[in-house]
């Protein structure tokens, strides 16, 4: 019997350790919207525009497009300073066509070599906090960090359920030396 139970022991202890080693496998890491991500495929493959404010994500920030004519605005609480346009060189990927008097609003033309590149524009906004009462604090534009690339607690829980799983055996072998 003390054979059975150490050949059982020694069975789910190697079960557990690959279980255990396995579960990271499983997890799958998943491109979302607005990760930053390095990528030689042309904008075509990837998602066509990324818009942020200050340089995380926000709903207060859209686009359109006409051909290869972009239109960024800005429709939150603050000022706009200037629009970035990461990874894009003005005169070369690019051409200002038109911005409003207060920088809400920009117009702009991809070139040749823009349309080969993702387009990323991030508005750079300062916060106009004469208008909140009582150091009340507008978070509306306030970047969100992206967890879709992480991988779920399923590892971990399955590793704690492979221990306990070996402690219980562990004990009862104990138990049964001590009969």
């Amino acid at each position: 019997m003390r054979k059975f139970i150490s050949i059982a022991l020694s069975a789910v202890m190697l079960i557990s350790a690959g279980a255990i080693s396995a579960m990271p496998v499983m997890a799958a890491t998943v491109s979302s919207p607005g990760s930053s991500e390095v990528t030689t495929k042309p904008a075509v493959d990837t998602e066509p525009v990324v818009v942020t404010v200050n340089s995380g994500k926000s709903k207060k920030v859209g686009y359109t497009k006409d051909n290869y004519k972009y239109t960024f605005s800005y429709s939150g609480k603050g000022e706009v300073i200037d629009w970035e346009f990461p990874n894009m060189v003005e005169g070369v990927d690019f051409s200002v066509l038109s911005m409003s008097k207060d920088n809400s609003k920009i117009v702009i033309e991809l070139t040749e070599s823009g349309k080969q590149k993702q387009l990323v524009a991030n508005a750079v906004v300062k916060d106009s906090t004469a208008s909140k009462e009582d150091g009340e604090v507008d978070d509306s534009d306030a970047a969100t960090k992206d967890n879709s690339n992480t991988s779920p607690a399923t590892g971990a829980a399955m590793a704690g359920i492979a221990m306990a799983g070996t402690g219980v055996a562990m004990l009862a072998v104990s138990r049964k030396k001590k009969d």
